[in-house]
């Protein structure tokens, strides 16, 4: 086991238009354009009081970013996915508490009440809890807690990925469905312009960090034969679903590269009405949405 600043530091190819593996998140700024896209997608939303207190809750996150997150966490160097095993750690629980301390003030009267009782909780309980949200077992937490716990569970985990990013051998990294860095679901996937025109990326739900997905692969099972795409506004629209035919997953892409102003999180929230068209068609999501932690699937 190594702390993050003793690993070896990571010699990627260097060239402008090299494909990066990995694009380590900038929190701080990915909570600042979160917030303020929240903001917008709430106006005439039938979801706009939902879309206001996940506003409240990133605006908390951005603040959160300057404050001490302990030392740095040990890794296991040989691991495939080094931050995933550090969820023994209890110093996200201190981001907790910060977080729902401000949000007291901020949040409405009803939600009061459940910050009130997640205060109240134990250290083991929170520590408990936070465990089975990282293995993806949703169904073991409360619903009216996951969205405070997995606020300050990413609060920390994005702190630590980009250091050990940083120290990462990136040239052995191969196209997986989970997040290289801490193993979590991807929100959904990204096309961008840059460093090449219609790169995609998936975006990590719990480190917001991005890797390097091949397009018209099944982001799920990773088959290339049976896939489809769907759009339902325009054959150019900004959001479209992935759709594989083999597992039947599917996962939303979001077109940065017609509409900058996207943000992953909350415009895969805010077009949910997608997710059940889909659903409707036979598809289930391959993706986990931190605003939305809905119970796990079971087949």
């Amino acid at each position: 086991m190594s702390v993050a600043s003793e690993i070896q530091m990571s010699f990627a190819d260097k060239s402008p238009l090299a494909i990066k593996p990995l694009i380590a998140a900038n929190p701080k700024e990915i909570y600042q354009r979160r917030a303020e896209r929240l903001a917008e997608l709430a106006k005439d939303s039938p979801l706009a009081d939902y879309l206001a207190l996940c506003r409240l809750v990133v605006s908390t996150q951005q603040t959160l970013c300057d404050t001490d997150m302990g030392p740095a966490p040990d890794i296991n160097t040989a691991a495939a996915m080094p931050l995933q095993g550090i969820q023994t750690s209890g110093y996200w629980i201190a981001q907790l508490q910060l977080l729902l301390s401000e949000l007291l003030d901020t949040a409405p009267s009803n939600v009061v009440q459940v910050i009130r009782q997640l205060i109240r909780q134990t250290p083991e309980q929170l520590q408990q809890w936070g465990g089975s949200l990282l293995q993806g077992k949703f169904s073991q937490v409360p619903a009216e807690y996951r969205l405070f716990l997995w606020a300050a569970l990413s609060v920390y985990w994005s702190h630590w990925a980009p250091a050990v990013i940083s120290r990462m051998d990136v040239a052995q990294i191969k196209q997986q469905p989970m997040c290289p860095v801490c193993g979590s679901h991807p929100v959904a996937s990204v096309v961008v312009d840059k460093p090449r025109e219609g790169l995609r990326y998936l975006h990590c739900s719990l480190c917001e960090t991005e890797w390097h997905f091949v397009r018209a692969h099944c982001s799920s099972c990773n088959q290339a034969q049976e896939m489809s795409l769907w759009s339902f506004e325009k054959h150019q629209a900004p959001i479209r679903i992935e759709s594989c035919d083999d597992c039947h997953g599917y996962t939303k892409m979001l077109f940065l590269n017609l509409d900058p102003r996207m943000d992953t999180v909350a415009d895969d929230l805010a077009s949910m009405g997608l997710d059940a068209k889909l659903s409707d068609e036979g598809f289930h999501a391959t993706t986990v949405n931190p605003f939305v932690l809905a119970d796990e699937m079971t087949i």
